[in-house]
Formats: structure tokens, sequence, C-alpha cells
């Protein structure tokens, strides 16, 4: 027997991965994911509004959760955040692993703009020949939706919280999550394409409505695609923060 027969057999689809994507949890914990980190938000929401019953404070804590006090909902938000880093410390844990599996990696400055650069305008093309495309094809949709939460209705008047809420939070763990953890978890079963997609998917559906589903779906794929580029995830969390700042901005001046 030759050395060669002697070494393991490594799948075909995981020894083509890139190095930095090959990480040691599958394709079903980056599915199960997102259905935890949400089952996990709403068990902790429903226990708060359990124990609420018995003191007077929480309930009026939950009262304002309901009125859409940005406030109250930025305390909700930030509990989801840490729900969704803890989680993944729980899995890092688990598989012996740090953070740098996740793409928590220094990536190279200029390459880094550069790439930055050349997406947002590739993507904004993109976006608006896609959006035009399911005003013509999907009926009763609307390109023009407005983004509407507690955080974009009242950004005027409370923009510290919002701006906080909206373009510094989200990028730092949808980035860790989405492609740090799943994108890689998919790539493994589905190829880099495959990955992406899905990952991608996901990650519109958990925008909600129609025309920012096409949008940060859209988003994702090149989310996806600088992370094998760049081997990071923080060139990443810039570019979604640009993005969120942009929009962010939109709504401050309707």
């Amino acid at each position: 027997m030759d050395e060669a027969s002697a070494l393991p057999k490594v799948p075909k689809q995981r020894r083509q991965l890139p190095e930095h994507l090959r990480v040691p949890w599958g394709f079903w914990a980056g599915l199960l994911f997102p259905v935890v980190w949400f089952a996990a938000q709403v068990l902790i929401v429903l226990l708060l509004v359990f124990v609420a019953q018995w003191v007077p404070s929480l309930k009026g804590f939950m009262d304002a959760v309901r009125a859409e006090d940005v406030v109250a909902s930025f305390v909700l938000s930030v509990a989801s955040a840490f729900i969704g880093l803890g989680l993944l410390m729980l899995y890092l844990r688990r598989y012996h692993t740090g953070w740098k599996t996740l793409g928590w990696r220094r990536a190279g400055v200029l390459k880094s703009v550069l790439y930055i650069v050349l997406i947002i305008i590739v993507f904004l093309i993109l976006f608006q020949i896609a959006l035009a495309l399911a005003d013509k094809l999907i009926p009763g949709f609307d390109p023009n939706q407005a983004q509407n939460n507690e955080f974009t209705k009242n950004a005027g008047s409370h923009r510290s919280i919002s701006l906080i809420a909206l373009v510094m939070i989200p990028p730092i763990i949808e980035e860790s999550i989405f492609r740090g953890f799943m994108f890689p978890a998919f790539s493994k079963k589905l190829g880099l394409v495959g990955g992406a997609i899905l990952s991608s998917v996901i990650f519109g559906l958990f925008h909600g409505q129609a025309n920012i589903f096409i949008y940060t779906t859209i988003l994702g794929l090149f989310l996806s695609f600088m992370y094998v580029r760049l081997k990071s995830i923080y060139p990443g969390m810039v570019l979604h923060m640009l993005n969120n700042l942009l929009a962010f901005w939109a709504i401050l001046s309707r």
C-alpha cells in the first residue's frame, strides 16, 4: 500500500472548500441555528410576559414594547444580539475552536476598500434590475414599500438609539451568523454557490417584506463572495454598516 492510498479519505466537496471556510459543524447545524435563535427570543418574550403579571415594573416595560417604544424595543434588540452571540459561543466551545473560525480575522485594508467600492456599484445596479423584474412579474409587488419598525418610525426623535439599533448592531451579529456560521456549513454540502444562495435567502427572509427580501438576498450573495475572497467577515461588516447607514440617512431624509 502506497502513502497516497493510506491517507484518510476526505469528502470531495469539503476538499474543494477554501481552508478558511472549513468549519467543524455541518449543514443541519447551520439550518437549525436561525430556528433556535428565533425560538429562544420568542421564549424569552413569553417568559417576560408571564412574569410581568406579578412584577409591575416589568409589566410597564412590556407595555412599552407593545406600544413600540424605542428605548424598550432597543433593550429587546440588544438582548436578541446577546442571544445570538451566546449561541455562537456555545458552538465554538462545543467544537473547541475560536472566533477566527467564524471569520473574525484581519483583512487587508486597501484590498477591502477596493472590494467594498466595486461591490456597492455592481450591487446597486443588479438590485435595480431585480426590483424592476419583480415589479413586472409579481402581482401586487410594491418596490417602494417602506421598511417599518419602531426604529424607522421614530428615527428622527431617537437618532442615537436608532443608529445603534439599525446601523451598528445588526452587521456584527448577522455577519457572524449568516456568513461566518451558516454559509460555510451549507457550503460543505452544497458547494460555495449553493451555500451562498441558501444562506442569503434565509438572510433575506429574516428581513420580512418582499422588496427588502430581494435587496438583502442580493446583498447576502455579495457579502458571501467578499468572505470567500478576503477570508474575513470584517470587510462584510463594514459594507453591511455602510448599507444600513445609507438606509438610515434615507429614512431621516423622508
